[in-house]
């Protein structure tokens, strides 16, 4: 179950069973669960009936209320009511110079004391919130607290926190999404877990094996990680599994049994994953983490790479083309004669009402658009509102109406990059435009190739395909013979695609992908020597 406070109750025995057995419980431990909710990782290190203390804490009255009525008869059990990130109590225990102090020497002595001394609890298991809102006033009590950190996320936090309570060689195992693994504002949260901990283990698995619970941003994962000194975190390797189709094969892993061959497992050297870019984990081949590690030009060197317009409210300022058009009950339909033909930033001067094609959506296919599914009205007073609404967002106005390459900011299993001329685009479309224009049909290639889709999704597997992540694909430029060859045939399949079969069509895309994919992996065999 879930509460206001973004906390997913877990109600998955295969999921505590596992992260207790991972936590290695043994008779004298100091546990902590920070967000205890229901009570059900405290039962299941009950179960192990080793002597140890558990400090059991929430926010929240109605769980404290469940956990004191269950506890109430257990003296090993301190239930307390408390808001984690800035209890007093745990204040006493922390290290937070495990963040606040910045060193690029491994052999630091003063941190080298820090980090052998301090903490408190042998053990940590739990399931802190995530994706609860914070307001302003919190944002700023907590930047001040976790320095550098990002405070956005709460489920980050907790992890930090935790670990800065956590005794040398104590031991941590949490559920949280798995998005601390690859995306760039928990760029410092992977440094400080790389520099400061053994990660022992990483399981990442949909968000369904909670019962009543589905992401559409991201999957889950449990680490499992020790405090350490820094020369032992970094010369540690991570064990990681993906591509579970049940929690009870996480009861394979405990047993040591032989998993299913549909089972990813890494082995990722912690050392190797700090000098991957932002330190992020990259689960690839040997060739993709070449491309991602040594090529020195990168999509956002060659392009400006931005997010598009809001009109602070679509439904009154958007319409449809007919009712056909996939998300738009709400939308009115347009009428034909309220459609002008107008380029300009500063909308149509000599109609009180007008409205342009609009690009909001995804293309039904690769390198071109079909059809225009949507409308933005455009007269001068309209976008002079835009201009001057909180809610609007009239960014990044330079481009458009600009030639450009377009994509979704919604990721699919297959990215289908279109071509847009004169046209304004919405901010779920992230718009690329070449600085050099005559590489516009290369990069529009790109866009489209199997192995820059490939790329996409290593750099960053969640739902987003945000344009800070779009700018980090690596760019390898071919000899002027190929490039010639793929921008000549990107103009056959521009020019022809309204009128010739989706067969010939499909042979030139994929001749052109052939091509790239030989550009690219010849490229990562002469950076792997």
């Amino acid at each position: 179950m879930k509460d206001q406070f973004c906390s997913f109750y877990t109600n998955s025995e295969d999921i505590t069973f596992y992260m207790s057995s991972r936590l290695g419980i043994h008779d004298g431990d100091i546990i902590l669960e920070p967000s205890a909710g229901e009570g059900i990782f405290i039962d299941e290190v009950l179960k192990t009936k080793k002597e140890v203390h558990i400090d059991a804490l929430d926010i929240n009255d109605d769980a404290i209320s469940v956990l004191q009525k269950k506890y109430d008869d257990n003296p090993d059990v301190d239930v307390r009511k408390t808001d984690t990130l800035f209890d007093p109590q745990l204040d006493k225990y922390d290290i937070s110079q495990l963040w606040l102090k910045q060193t690029d020497t491994l052999l630091d002595e003063q941190l080298d004391f820090f980090n052998s001394t301090g903490g408190y609890y042998t053990g940590v298991i739990g399931n802190p919130p995530y994706g609860a809102w914070q307001d302003y006033e919190r944002r700023d009590q907590l930047k001040k607290k976790y320095v550098g950190q990002y405070v956005k996320e709460t489920y980050s936090l907790f992890l930090l926190r935790c670990i800065s309570v956590l005794k040398l060689k104590g031991r941590l195992s949490f559920i949280i999404p798995d998005t601390f693994l690859y995306v760039n504002m928990h760029t410092k949260l992977r440094e400080l877990l790389l520099k400061k901990t053994k990660i022992e283990e990483i399981i990442i698995f949909p968000s369904k094996f909670f019962p009543g619970i589905s992401f559409g941003y991201s999957n889950l994962c449990i680490i499992t990680l020790e405090r350490s000194e820094m020369q032992d975190a970094i010369n540690n390797s991570v064990k990681i599994y993906r591509g579970f189709k049940k929690s009870e094969e996480f009861r394979q892993l405990i047993a040591n049994d032989t998993l299913p061959a549909y089972i990813e497992h890494f082995n990722l050297k912690q050392s190797e994953v700090l000098s991957n870019p932002q330190h992020r984990f990259v689960f690839a081949d040997n060739q993709i983490v070449s491309l991602l590690k040594e090529t020195t030009v990168n999509l956002g060197d060659v392009a400006d790479v931005v997010t598009g317009f809001y009109t602070g409210n679509n439904t009154k300022f958007i319409k449809a083309a007919s009712n056909a058009v996939k998300g738009s009950k709400n939308y009115e339909v347009i009428d034909p004669s309220m459609i002008v033909d107008n380029s300009s930033t500063d909308g149509e001067p000599n109609l009180p009402e007008a409205y342009i094609p609009f690009i909001k959506s995804a293309s039904d296919r690769r390198y071109v658009r079909s059809r225009e599914d949507w409308y933005v009205r455009w007269d001068s007073e309209t976008v002079s509102f835009y201009k001057a609404d909180k809610k609007a967002r009239f960014q990044n106005y330079e481009y458009y109406f600009k030639t450009g390459i377009g994509i979704p900011m919604v990721k699919s299993s297959r990215i289908k990059a279109f071509l847009m001329q004169n046209r304004v685009f919405d901010q779920s479309i992230v718009g690329i435009f070449p600085k050099d224009k005559t590489k516009l049909n290369y990069i529009l290639a790109l866009m489209n190739s199997d192995i820059i889709n490939q790329i996409i999704h290593i750099i960053n597997p969640t739902a987003n395909n945000s344009a800070n992540y779009i700018k980090l694909i690596p760019y390898i430029e071919p000899s002027s013979m190929l490039l010639d060859e793929i921008s000549e045939t990107v103009d056959r399949i521009v020019e022809l695609s309204e009128n010739i079969d989706d067969k010939t069509i499909k042979q030139m895309e994929d001749k052109i992908d052939s091509m790239i994919t030989s550009i690219y992996l010849v490229s990562s065999h002469k950076q792997a020597k």
